[in-house]
């Protein structure tokens, strides 16, 4: 598997192909999450990697972020409670 092609898999997923357009350099419309994906499948992809493998590894770790996020999600609805 290509970079190109597993950035390709995930802007299916994603409104007005931001993934794809931040993984070549053509935007910067301040779309921070589509970059975000960009950047960490860029830094997790292995191009010795298997085919399922390197997906595998992009579900891991978007699985972290998104972990991540509801965490921050939670502090800051803990916030307004008190």
């Amino acid at each position: 598997m290509k970079l190109d092609e597993l950035i390709e898999i995930a802007n299916r997923g994603y409104p007005d192909d931001e993934i794809v357009s931040y993984h070549r350099g053509e935007t910067e419309t301040g779309d921070g999450l589509a970059k975000f994906i960009a950047v960490e499948l860029r830094e997790t992809f292995d191009p010795k990697t298997a085919d399922a493998a390197q997906i595998a590894e992009a579900i891991r770790a978007l699985s972290v972020a998104r972990n991540e996020i509801e965490s921050v999600i939670e502090a800051l609805a803990n916030a307004i409670r008190y």
